[in-house]
């Protein structure tokens, strides 16, 4: 046993025993909480107008939330837990709910992750944004915008969490350099602001900018048995928000967090060494990129007549068949549990549809509460953009919007519109690491605090929901769109 140096270092824990066990008991104890409870609602009588397969539907869905919310066990975990317990518990048959994981939006997911993966594994992504942040971050104020930038622009084509994780240590180069502590420096807070804040609205403006929009997409065609919105439709019916909440981004870090340093020189030094150490842009990289590039051109102009999620697949032969990555490389760089988290979430929101359970939830969450489509639309938004502070956003969107499309019908909306006012707010994963990767990258720096996040995200997320009430009034009625 290590003996502590000085007695300075011993931390005598003086709460009362029973307030300490419980405390290290605490997950342990709300797990037994949570699936106790579960079990005495799966014993009782359902509502007398739901379904006893409707009404443990319900149940599973509530377990699920629970566990999703306090991440007790990992998301795909939970995921995994509801795929198993809707056979098990009779409310459908086991091959028709493993058929619902393996549809096209996991495939497309996979194959985003994968082509992302040959990115960084190639150290292509890290030239491209070490060039930007040494060619234009001449000043504090201008480093700072070109780091917001190139991860907002990245995480259009990019996943954003992939984005987040290529450019975190390229920030951390510059704080090392610029010898910045994280207790006391304000440009240091504002670099990570920049990198999450860039990557996450970034990432609203198209489908590739992470596997929630193909998510929700997937939840959307599956309930409605075809109704789909394209790759351009998705980023036409929501660039006027993204390009508002990126200027408000940019000026609420101008404002909360000016630079608080003058020179920036050592930070180039850093930069300028490691892309001569990088050496020439190799035949590797060249040839990612022009696959990259290929497959960018076939989703956009080829993705409605051959599926995005087949031309993706495609893709990822080429780089194989071409020796320019190996499985290797794509198994440090692809979030698996991910994958899994989406194909659970698509099979229980399905599930949820089928069985009337959507419907009967919904009725009762939000009859009552809007008297007109346009306010129906904007609570639904203030929903989604609430459970995102608290648990994933690949989650927010399953929780929600089978309910939402439930209610169709009900407003005399279309399904598209519904699917949209879940989808956009649901990035507004500002305020916690909980949210989106990218948070959780930029939180785990120790250059921000949960305190801080929850000051400037909640100005953020406010800012985003006045951008898309000028979607919802404004712009959609604008190109008729309803």
């Amino acid at each position: 046993m290590k003996v502590p140096e000085n007695i300075s270092d011993i931390i005598v824990d003086r709460r009362p025993m029973p307030i300490v066990i419980l405390d290290r008991l605490r997950r342990e104890i709300l797990l037994v909480l949570f699936f106790a409870t579960f079990f005495i609602l799966v014993s009782s009588e359902g509502p007398v107008d739901l379904s006893p397969e409707g009404y443990k539907v319900l149940c599973v869905f509530f377990l699920c939330v629970s566990l999703w919310a306090t991440n007790l066990i990992p998301l795909s975990i939970t995921s995994l837990l509801a795929i198993a317990a809707i056979p098990i518990m009779g409310i459908m048959g086991a091959s028709e709910v493993y058929a619902f994981f393996g549809n096209k939006a996991v495939f497309f997911i996979l194959g985003v992750f994968i082509i992302s993966a040959a990115m960084i594994a190639c150290g292509l992504s890290a030239r491209l944004s070490m060039w930007v942040i040494d060619n234009w971050g001449d000043t504090p104020s201008r480093l700072l915008m070109a780091i917001y930038c190139f991860a907002a622009i990245s995480s259009c084509f990019m996943s954003e969490h992939a984005v987040a994780a290529m450019m975190f240590p390229i920030v951390m180069e510059i704080v090392g350099a610029l010898n910045l502590k994280n207790e006391n420096s304000v440009f240091g807070k504002g670099m990570f602001f920049a990198l999450a804040w860039g990557c996450i609205i970034g990432g609203t403006a198209t489908v590739f900018g992470g596997g929630r929009v193909l998510l929700g997409v997937e939840i959307l065609e599956k309930t409605t048995h075809g109704t789909s919105i394209g790759i351009l439709e998705y980023t036409h019916l929501s660039f006027p928000m993204v390009i508002i909440l990126f200027v408000c981004g940019w000026v609420v870090l101008k404002l909360m967090l000016p630079p608080d340093i003058e020179d920036i020189g050592p930070a180039h030094q850093v930069l300028r060494k490691k892309l001569d150490a990088m050496g020439d842009v190799s035949i590797k990289e060249k040839g990612i990129a022009s696959v990259m590039i290929l497959t960018l051109i076939a989703w956009l102009w080829l993705g409605d007549k051959f599926g995005i999620a087949n031309i993706a697949l495609i893709s990822i032969v080429m780089l194989f068949v071409l020796n320019l990555i190996n499985w290797k490389m794509v198994e440090e760089h692809v979030n698996w549990g991910i994958i899994l988290m989406y194909g659970g979430a698509i099979c229980l929101g399905e599930v949820m549809s089928q069985s009337g359970a959507a419907l009967w939830l919904a009725t009762r969450t939000f009859e009552g509460t809007a008297h007109s489509a346009p306010v129906f639309l904007l609570i639904v938004a203030v929903f989604a953009t609430v459970l995102t502070t608290f648990m994933s956003n690949s989650a927010a969107i399953a929780v929600l919007l089978p309910p939402a499309l439930s209610m169709c019908d009900t407003y005399g909306i279309s399904s598209s519109m519904a699917a949209m006012a879940v989808i956009l707010p649901s990035n507004f994963a500002f305020m916690l690491p909980v949210g989106t990767p990218a948070s959780a990258i930029a939180y785990s720096s120790r250059f921000i605090s949960v305190g801080e996040m929850i000051r400037t995200g909640s100005i953020l997320s406010l800012l985003g929901m006045v951008a898309f009430a000028a979607l919802l009034y404004l712009y959609w009625p604008m190109i008729g769109y309803h």
